[in-house]
């Protein structure tokens, strides 16, 4: 009686012995990879920045990031703020155009 070792599926890499590595790599039998977690895009955080403090940079800054996040495929979060620095440095913007108005109507 011979010992044949069992044919194995097309395919197939077996395990390495019990309480050894995987080779260099190769992610160990059953685990994922690690993923990167998404990073804040540095200019959605300028934008709430100066959305507050010099409402038209908020405004820039909001629109730039908020296209850099659509084009990152996931890599980029901070929607929320880019949004927040739009909206504030728009409502700044209208406030300063009110403002000049009401200034040239009043002379």
């Amino acid at each position: 009686m011979s010992s044949v070792p069992p044919q194995q599926p097309p395919g197939y890499t077996p395990q390495p012995p019990y309480g050894q590595q995987p080779p260099y790599g190769q992610q160990p039998y059953g685990q994922q990879p690690y993923a990167q977690p998404a990073s804040t895009n540095g200019l959605a955080i300028a934008a709430i920045i100066c959305g507050f403090l010099v409402g038209p940079l908020g405004l820039i800054f909001g629109l730039i990031a908020l296209s850099q996040i659509r084009n990152s495929g996931g890599t980029q979060k901070g929607k929320g703020l880019a949004i927040t620095g739009v909206v504030l440095g728009a409502l700044s913007v209208l406030w300063i155009i009110f403002i000049i108005i009401a200034a040239a109507s009043s002379s």
